[in-house]
């Protein structure tokens, strides 16, 4: 048996009642709370609030709006109008949203959605600045979970597995966590929203894992009247924070056939690490026009320019020489100053769309992005003496210039037809997809590689900075390319259930050059159906079942200890669930039980090979079981809430435990309360609770034994207060990891490990115009 570590060692629960059992009482007990909070304001809420219009004719599923049906929803939801869009969540003061098309392309309701969907709207972005960058809000969106590999790098996954690919308005992009392009690190002030659906989401997206799909929707242009609408926020923070926002809206023409927008932000900011900075700066801007009654266009394009110095490439060392555990401190960084990760990132799209007088509605739409990247890759390795905390040794010190260019087409038909007397509905779409991207790795002049690293854990700590050769050592270049068929339809077999057939062609290649001698080139060409299928069955106009099933198929990147890549994972995904939406909409809740079976499973062995790349081992017969629970939305008019709770198992065919290193239990929630009526009447207060399971991973330590890696459960709080100075005006108070928990965002890998945030604190001002 491997021995086992603790991560914290000076940390000891309490002893009269098990870990495990307070754990599941703290999860029952929030889950209660909020379940009597809703049952709590049911009736109030009943005879207070106004009935949500049904949403359920074929207009409306195909994204026709009346101006009745515009001005119907805004009387309820307080939105901004946005011409053809019933999906927009700016303006409004929810917690969550009305319909979602993310899950089969067709809009539906989030009770009538066949899989687990969590939306984080543009009220709850708003409501925590501190998710400022996209990494931020998907590390707190329900049933994801986040691992920082570098200070800038991160991977995202759910239900154990990687997430491959991120979506922008519905359109799929490559998401390749082995390089750092900036996509973690977009700002959130382009995006109205972000929408997640977990399990297999291939029908949509494509190739890849049975984890989540993520889908980031731009802000767009919206018409509220003649002149400029918008708002500025200014924000002051730990650590030297400083950031500014200007968004700002207007039409073009007098009856707002025409509109525009404009986005900017700044933000400069000292990291918690010693010698850790950064800077970012966003500038996004939108044109709209309505051709005619039933032809719109839309035009837009976003810019950023991420900047920051002091980026460690890898992490802390996890051994002493000795084999002992290390405990450096939070601020500890292993970087120099000079070493500086640049990011610029550039995308325009064009999207046109036509109302058909049948009712039919077509789309098209293209995306150019390209990416730049220039990097001092300073990466050590070794185990440093525990009191002089000298002896790392330089594994990589180079200068990477880099770049990547994506291009996508997306072409979509949405529709109704009538048949066997009822309406039923159905989506065409056809895509294309290409990722380019080319690394290319400069060495130090002769002479300028510093062998051993002195004792970094000194604020002062620094190395010399090498002058690189300007001819590139090695370079690694690799394109991606899908091209896709899909076709779906639901049809209405009763007033109660509908059938969902999806079926989805797709063809992609890869090509990937080697990487230096101990990686092979990877070149794939394959063809591969998706099928989608899916019951829903209408309980009652608020209440409704549903299951369904979704094939997998993910190409691997993994590589096993000859070099060469693993076969691509072939498996099923099903899912059974309950969902409601009370209130006319404005509260919705999920509870879903899922199963995956997976083939070809790559599991990471804990070794690496020569050159330092990790060593996996394929596995069949893996399976995963597990849990989703979500409430989202308004308990009462004034108290907003999103929690969600996942649980699963992972096991391979001979019932052994895999997927340990991401917490297979989490718990995430946010609420908010206004008073009214009161003193206090301008005042908002609001938390939040991200809890985490306890993980595990395996790792060798310095005399190349096999060691476990624990750490165990932690549980993220924070605190916000808002005070309304003005209709137009807001002041608000955060405050992000409340109790100041120590606790890794990833460990274990190449003996490495990152701290969390501490404790900081986030003071903003808000203008509306």
């Amino acid at each position: 048996m491997s021995p086992t570590f603790a991560a914290f060692p000076s940390m000891h629960p309490a002893p009269p009642v098990p870990p495990a059992a307070r754990r599941l009482s703290a999860l029952a007990c929030a889950c209660a709370c909020l379940a009597a909070g809703a049952a709590w304001a049911q009736a109030d809420q009943s005879a207070a609030s106004p009935a949500m219009p049904s949403l359920a004719s074929p207009q409306q599923r195909i994204g026709a709006q009346t101006p009745d049906d515009q001005a119907s929803v805004a009387g309820v939801l307080q939105a901004v109008t946005v011409t053809g869009s019933f999906l927009t969540t700016e303006g409004t003061p929810s917690y969550t949203a009305t319909l979602t098309n993310s899950t089969t392309g067709m809009a539906q309701e989030l009770k009538d959605s066949t899989q687990s969907v969590s939306i984080i709207t543009n009220r709850r972005m708003q409501d925590q600045p501190e998710l400022g960058r996209i990494i931020d809000v998907i590390g707190n969106a329900t049933g994801l979970s986040l691992q920082q590999s570098e200070t800038n790098r991160f991977s995202i996954s759910s239900r154990g597995m990687n997430v491959s690919s991120v979506s922008y308005d519905g359109v799929t992009t490559y998401y390749d966590t082995r390089f750092n392009f900036g996509d973690n690190l977009m700002d959130t002030a382009l995006y109205d929203r972000v929408e997640v659906v977990r399990g297999a989401t291939g029908f949509m997206t494509g190739p890849g894992n049975p984890s989540a799909s993520i889908n980031l929707v731009r802000k767009r242009a919206s018409y509220r009247g003649p002149g400029v609408q918008g708002s500025a926020a200014l924000g002051l923070g730990s650590w030297q924070l400083r950031r500014g926002q200007l968004d700002a809206s207007t039409a073009l023409t007098t009856d707002g056939s025409v509109r525009a927008r404009l986005v900017g932000a700044a933000q400069h900011r000292n990291g918690f690490l010693h010698r850790h900075g950064e800077q970012r700066h966003v500038l996004f801007g939108t044109l709209e026009a309505d051709l005619g009654a039933a032809t719109q266009l839309r035009l837009g394009a976003d810019w950023q320019r991420n900047r920051s110095h002091g980026v460690m490439s890898g992490g802390l060392p996890l051994f002493y020489s000795d084999g002992s555990l290390t405990h450096f401190d939070r601020a500890t960084n292993i970087a120099p100053r000079w070493a500086e990760d640049h990011n610029h990132n550039r995308s325009a799209y064009v999207v046109a769309s036509h109302q058909f007088a049948s009712g039919w509605k077509a789309e098209t739409s293209y995306t150019h992005a390209s990416a730049k990247r220039d990097f001092d890759n300073t990466y050590a390795f070794g185990s440093p003496a525990p009191l002089t905390h000298t002896g790392l040794q330089t594994s990589a010190m180079n200068r990477i210039l880099g770049s990547r260019v994506q291009s996508s087409w997306d072409g979509k038909l949405n529709g109704h037809f009538d048949a066997w007397g009822r309406t039923h509905f159905v989506r065409l779409n056809a895509s294309f997809n290409r990722n380019r991207y080319h690394n290319a790795y400069h060495a130090p002049l002769p002479g300028q590689l510093p062998r051993t690293w002195g004792d970094f854990t000194q604020p002062g700590f620094d190395l010399p900075a090498p002058q690189y050769q300007s001819e590139s050592f090695t370079t690694q270049r690799g394109t991606r390319t899908q091209y896709a068929l899909s076709g779906i339809t639901e049809l209405s077999v009763t007033d109660a259930l509908a059938l969902t057939l999806g079926l989805r062609l797709s063809r992609y290649q890869v090509r990937d050059d080697s990487f230096g001698p101990y990686f092979k080139p990877h070149n794939q060409r394959l063809s591969q159906p998706s099928r989608y299928l899916a019951l829903s069955y209408k309980l009652t106009p608020e209440h409704s079942l549903y299951t369904s099933y979704t094939d997998i198929f993910q190409p691997q990147t993994a590589m096993d200890a000859s070099g060469a890549y693993l076969e691509p994972v072939m498996g099923r995904n099903y899912e059974v669930g309950f969902k409601s939406g009370l209130y006319g909409g404005r509260l919705n809740t999920a509870i879903a039980l899922f199963e995956i079976r997976r083939d070809n499973v790559a599991i990471a062995t804990g070794d690496t090979g020569p050159g330092g790349q990790a060593i996996y081992r394929p596995v069949d017969g893996a399976r995963t079981r597990g849990l989703d629970a979500e409430i989202s939305g308004a308990i009462t008019p004034r108290w907003n809430v999103q929690a969600g709770l996942t649980t699963f198992v992972a096991h391979d065919a001979q019932g052994q435990r895999i997927s340990r290193e991401s917490a297979n239990r989490s718990f995430k929630l946010f609420t908010t309360y206004t008073f009214a009526g009161s003193a206090l009447h301008n005042l908002t207060i609001g938390g939040g609770l991200n809890w985490y399971g306890p993980t595990l991973r395996s790792v060798r330590n310095p005399a190349r034994q096999s060691v476990d890696i624990r750490q165990p459960s932690r549980a993220i709080a924070s605190l916000m207060l808002q005070y309304r100075l003005h209709p137009q005006a807001m002041l608000s108070l955060h405050v992000n990891n409340l109790f100041n928990q120590r606790y890794y965002t990833s460990y274990g890998a190449f003996t490495q490990y990152q701290w969390g945030t501490p404790r900081n604190v986030q003071l903003g001002f808000n203008y509306s115009f």
